[in-house]
């Protein structure tokens, strides 16, 4: 499970919590079994990632907001995998 973050004016913990809010809304409209599974794994993944990362790295590796980017972060272990895609 991976999830895409855009980065455009705000830094990689701003767009982690907005796609959160985002997946909230939609879950709570959506009726396909299947989509739910899928943001609600997604869900899981960024509330952990919320939660454990380290932002003040991240922002400090370039995650910080400063040039439009799309991230990819995903589980690695007990840890996570941030990259620019």
């Amino acid at each position: 499970m991976e999830v895409i973050l855009h980065l455009s004016g705000h830094c990689i913990e701003t767009a982690a919590k907005k796609r959160y809010e985002r997946l909230v809304q939609e879950l709570l409209r959506e009726e396909d079994e299947e989509k739910e599974k899928k943001m609600e794994m997604e869900l899981e993944l960024l509330l952990d990632f919320l939660k454990k990362a380290n932002f003040s790295e991240l922002r400090k590796r370039g995650f910080d907001g400063s040039r439009e980017m799309r991230v990819r972060v995903k589980r690695e272990g007990g840890d996570f995998a941030v990259e620019e895609i």
